[in-house]
């Protein structure tokens, strides 16, 4: 045992350095890919980044964590956090943290990743909450960031008074983001950006930016527990009934399947969907706590004007404002948000319930198909949900049921539990009704959301031999009735994950995954009315190790199967080389990538993982045959000033033209630049 505790001590010497550095930015990597393959490829993940950043900067206590904060930290699962809780309740504040090592159910592994973000240290507080120490002691931030693709795009040839459509912009993309935060008490964010192809100072845009985001938070002053004024995200329960924001869908981490209920929280994001505008507050009156809100915010939406009555064919979700098109449906209508969420907390039992009401300008009216039939229609929503946690020794129970009324209702109900440190399993259970409602729905599914689905998923977690890792699950699905592309009832499916992972230090990590996915689609002759198996697998051994002190190679190598019915089926492939340079004491970092695939069509396409500028990763899907390359820079001027350039670039063999729709680009090549500008102060 003594060796354990020497080891210990030697990570918690390091951990501030090399591991906060490395294994800190692999483990988020690792999450974002396995959720990213369901987002839109320029999703902005500074939502989760900007979290465990900022407990880089300000290590948690843990002595006053809460539950909700070390859920945030994402390497301890809930259990884990349930016996550091226990462990403090009855032995006493930490000492040192050493003491992690005596917790049950707490690893080497764990304590390694979990060091960079936490401290014992007595928080510094002030003695007020003034203008004197608000304005002396809180820390800003401001980042600056423009990117463009270096050839021309058709959407920005073609004339502006063209009757064909065409971008209306120019064709930069700009970000600015402002950030204050006064001992995470009080905090102001502002966001601003604009799209590529989006006017600036122009047309609907003449305010400069084509997308404003704003809020001021306040925590912890009385029974307020949090107070928002401006744009919010709200996370109650598993998904069903209502959660915005970021959120994991299916992963191979056992201990991610259970959502984390935040609460109210400010919005951060430049992610044009899935948040609040208006006011919110929670207010706490000891075990119980009681969240009002109300949000009045113009949508992107196509409206019939000439029908009578006027209504909503279709809610626009993409951000994008370019054509005239967009533009016209840009904000064309309102949508009305209200309602209230209780809550109740009492050592390791949470259960709480949810009810609000949603209300459109118009009624929203979409083209009816067979299979989107019960698709919600109607000005108005009503939904109401149930949700509940109890953890109990090592295990730990989770679930939500809602309905929207005057539709159908739906469940999902799991289990976690740790049989040991190095063993966890999870079993969840799902079933969503064809007609459930919920326009803030992200609960676990196949699907996009949890609509017209059953399903029984399991995961397991384990860990052996002290450097090995295996992770994975099963997941078993049927939909009752019929899909987008799925002519037929009672089609299903399964998909099997399985990850092997080998880390013996901090920079010397490699993985083995596989994953399989069977589902049913329709036939793709138009004259057979029937389903045919899609089968799905994908094979990635992925090794990344140290060069020199400061230089580290990473290389992946791919392998994509796709087959639909009796045809013959179609691969995909690729492999890359990374070099990434991250000396302990340099202004200059960096890391560049040569990577090569061949796919065969879209359909066995490769998605390949990129690193970018600060608060921003890549994620883009590569098919045909050619090569990705790119390259990142970051110079720190001074303490307060750091600058980011990155430089991208396909080049596809045999190909005439790239991109699709206005986005074509004459040639085989596309080519993007990108700098970045932070300045804290």
């Amino acid at each position: 045992m003594q060796y354990k505790f020497l080891l210990l001590f030697f990570f918690l010497s390091i951990a501030k350095t090399a591991f906060g550095q490395s294994s800190y930015e692999r483990e988020i990597e690792t999450i974002i890919e396995a959720a990213a393959e369901n987002l839109p490829d320029d999703y902005d993940y500074s939502e989760l980044i900007g979290q465990l950043n900022n407990y880089r900067l300000h290590p948690l206590n843990l002595n006053k964590a809460t539950t909700t904060q070390l859920q945030d930290l994402l390497f301890l699962s809930v259990l884990q956090i349930t016996a550091l809780q226990e462990h403090i309740h009855t032995n006493g504040k930490l000492i040192n943290l050493l003491e992690l090592q005596s917790i049950n159910l707490f690893d080497l592994q764990t304590i390694q990743k979990l060091l960079p973000f936490v401290t014992i240290s007595p928080d510094f507080d002030f003695n007020a909450v003034n203008l004197t120490n608000v304005f002396r002691y809180g820390k800003q931030d401001f980042i600056f960031r423009y990117g463009q693709v270096l050839q021309a795009q058709k959407g920005f040839l073609i004339p502006k008074d063209s009757k064909l459509s065409h971008y209306t912009g120019n064709a930069q993309k700009l970000l600015g983001r402002y950030k204050f935060n006064f001992q995470n008490r009080i905090q102001l964010a502002l966001n601003m950006e604009k799209d590529a192809g989006e006017p600036f100072f122009a047309g609907k845009n003449s305010m400069g930016f084509d997308f404003y985001s704003a809020s001021l938070s306040f925590k912890n002053f009385g029974f307020v527990n949090r107070l928002v004024i401006g744009d919010y995200s709200l996370q109650f329960g598993q998904g069903l009934g209502l959660y915005t924001g970021f959120a994991f869908g299916k992963n191979a981490d056992a201990t991610l399947v259970p959502k984390v209920s935040r609460g109210l929280t400010p919005y951060s994001s430049t992610n044009e969907v899935s948040y609040f505008r208006g006011v919110a507050a929670t207010f706490k009156w000891k075990a119980v706590e009681f969240t009002p809100f109300v949000s009045d915010q113009p949508i992107d939406a196509t409206v019939q004007s000439t029908a009578n009555p006027e209504y909503i064919s279709s809610i626009g979700t993409t951000g994008y404002h370019r054509t005239p098109t967009e533009l016209v449906n840009k904000n064309a209508a309102e949508q009305l948000t209200y309602g209230l969420n209780l809550n109740y907390t009492n050592r390791n039992f949470k259960a709480g319930a949810t009810a609000y009401n949603t209300n459109f300008q118009f009624p929203v009216q979409r083209k009816r198909n067979t299979y989107n039939e019960f698709q919600f229609a109607g000005k108005e929503l009503d939904n109401l949900s149930f949700y509940y946690d109890y953890s109990y020794h090592n295990l730990y129970f989770f679930g939500e049921t809602a309905k929207g009324l005057g539709g159908g209702a739906a469940t999902v109900n799991g289990l976690l539990t740790s049989l040991s440190s190095t063993v966890s399993v999870v079993l969840l259970y799902r079933n969503y009704s064809r007609n459930y409602h919920s326009l803030y729905n992200q609960a676990i599914s196949e699907a996009t959301e949890g609509v017209n689905e059953k399903g029984v998923y399991s995961g397991l977690n384990l860990k052996f031999l002290h450097y090995w890792n295996f992770s994975g699950y099963a997941d078993f699905f049927r939909f009752p009735w019929l899909k987008y592309q799925v002519g037929q009832p009672n089609s299903y499916g399964h998909e099997f994950l399985g990850r092997l992972t080998f880390s013996p230090t901090n920079r010397l990590s490699a993985y083995l995954n596989y994953r399989l996915k069977q589902k049913q689609q329709n036939n793709d002759n138009a004259k057979i009315k029937a389903l045919d198996e899609v089968n799905y697998q994908d094979w990635h051994l992925d090794i990344s190790y140290p060069f020199t002190r400061n230089i580290t190679f990473r290389n992946r190598a791919e392998l994509v199967k796709y087959q639909k019915g009796a045809p013959a089926a179609e691969y995909g492939f690729m492999a890359y080389q990374d070099v990434i340079y991250k000396p302990k004491s340099s202004r200059v970092s960096g890391n560049c990538r040569l990577a090569w695939f061949h796919t065969a069509s879209y359909d066995s396409r490769v998605y390949s993982f990129e690193n970018d500028v600060l608060y921003s990763y890549t994620v883009l899907p590569l098919q045909h045959t050619g090569f990705r390359t790119y390259f990142n820079a970051q110079y720190n001027f001074k303490k307060a000033i750091d600058v980011w350039f990155r430089y991208s670039a396909y080049l596809y063999r045999g190909e005439k033209t790239v991109g699709s729709g206005l986005d074509v680009i004459e040639g085989n090549k596309k080519s993007e630049a990108r700098i970045q500008v932070r300045y804290r102060f």
